[in-house]
């Protein structure tokens, strides 16, 4: 294993507290999920920035919980995903303020859109 995969497994284990965040059992087999699959083509796609973040990645019990973790290849569940990493990032670099920046740039371009992109 290498040693940013050691250290994503890391922060995702801490994050789960010992427990799956799935079946909620304590962790026996640690398994690294990805939301959005470790494949070359998402990598392609989004960049292993994306693919390998910690908000990407669920440690879990086992292979069934594995599999449910993946939210597949729908373009829209790729991008709550990314949503969350960009919340993740936004905040690791700027705090709290951060998320204001981000809520702030997302309703600006909101405001922008006629009423009828808005439905």
């Amino acid at each position: 294993m290498k040693p940013i995969e050691i250290e994503q497994r890391k922060q995702a284990l801490q994050k789960s507290n010992g427990f799956c965040p799935i079946c909620h059992k304590p962790l026996t087999q640690v398994q690294g999920a990805h939301r959005i699959g470790n494949r070359e083509i998402y990598r392609k796609k989004y960049g292993s920035w994306v693919i390998d973040s910690p908000v990407n990645i669920v440690i879990v019990d086992c292979l069934s919980c594995n599999n449910s973790v993946d939210v597949g290849s729908s373009y829209g569940n790729h991008l709550e995903v990314i949503a969350d990493i960009l919340i993740y990032e936004y905040k690791k670099m700027y705090g709290i303020a951060g998320l204001g920046k981000l809520a702030d740039k997302i309703t600006e371009e909101y405001k922008k859109c006629t009423p009828l992109e808005n439905t």
